[in-house]
């Protein structure tokens, strides 16, 4: 089996298998040397070394801010992540409606809209029938759905969700794009 010795700079290291090679972290200017090779060479000259090299893992994110005083990148949250990825999973449309954490896009708020109006119609149609006045009480379930639906929403664009109940925000809710990458809220629902 080949072994591979790298320097780092100050120090040799080796000798490791191409696996362990791997996890060493090493990039396209790292000298590599192996038995048969005459002298050092660039990892970035061996095609050998090329499976490694180009396995880049995911961005490191931290909280961090630059002179301007943007955040260049975001600390992600353990629970948001699957085990042995960097980045957060991927949640379905109305894969918890009624919480109020986190965030979702404008198509999710807009047909949680739609649903809202269309089984209040019903409802107002049988609760003014006076044929089953006890169904009033799905009004409670449906408005718990729609102001967490409205909370999320208010989180994507990088408020608290009091802010819907301003008149008429709701409107910019429905059209305003939300911030991108990771807020106070949560990762990105778009990804």
């Amino acid at each position: 089996m080949k072994k591979y010795f790298y320097s780092d700079g100050k120090e040799k290291h080796g000798p490791l298998s191409l696996e362990e090679l791997k996890h060493e972290g090493i990039s396209k200017e790292t000298l590599i040397w192996f038995e048969g090779l005459d002298d050092w060479k660039r990892a970035g000259d061996l095609d050998e070394m090329k499976p490694i090299l180009e396995l880049q893992p995911p961005p490191i994110f931290t909280n961090e801010k630059n002179e301007s005083n943007e955040p260049e990148e975001w600390a992600v949250e353990v629970s948001d992540m699957k085990e042995g990825q960097g980045r957060p999973t991927k949640k379905g449309m109305f894969s918890s409606p009624f919480s109020f954490d986190g965030r979702i896009r404008r198509t999710e708020y807009g047909i949680s809209l739609i649903i809202y109006v269309i089984v209040a119609t019903f409802l107002n149609a049988i609760v003014e029938s006076g044929e089953a006045p006890i169904i009033g009480l799905a009004y409670i379930p449906m408005l718990w759905f729609l102001w967490a639906q409205g909370a999320k929403r208010c989180h994507d664009v990088g408020n608290n969700g009091w802010w819907q109940i301003i008149p008429f925000y709701v409107f910019w809710l429905l059209f305003q794009d939300g911030q991108p990458g990771l807020n106070e809220y949560g990762y990105n629902p778009k990804g």
